[in-house]
Order: structure tokens, then sequence, then C-alpha cells
């Protein structure tokens, strides 16, 4: 009985661990993404200010 009760404990643990570690990993993924959003923005901006800039030079006339 008391092997029992320990082996249930022990499923609730490691459960609550499992789901610990897997909120973590949601966390880390979302915050890659903000990241790489962030980063895009400016990467975004910085093109289209040079396709602004350069947008008469390259007319090709047929």
């Amino acid at each position: 009985m008391l092997a029992k009760l320990f082996g249930i404990a022990l499923l609730v643990v490691g459960g609550f661990v499992a789901f610990c570690l897997l909120m973590a990993l949601v966390g880390t993924i979302f915050s890659i993404l903000i990241f790489a959003l962030k980063v895009a923005i400016p990467v975004v901006l910085v093109y289209l200010g040079y396709r602004l800039i350069t947008r008469d030079r390259h007319q090709v006339t047929y």
C-alpha cells in the first residue's frame, strides 16, 4: 500500500517537473520568435530605405 502511494507521489512530481520543463521550452520558443521579429523590423526598414533611395537608378526601358 505504501509503495502505491509512493508511486502516485512520484507520478505527480514527475508530471509537474515535465510540465515546468515544457512551459520553459514554450517560453524559450516564444522569446526566440520575439527576438526574430525585433531583428526583422530594422532589416525591412533598411531594405525599404535602400529601395527608395536607389529606385530611379535601375529603370530599364524596353
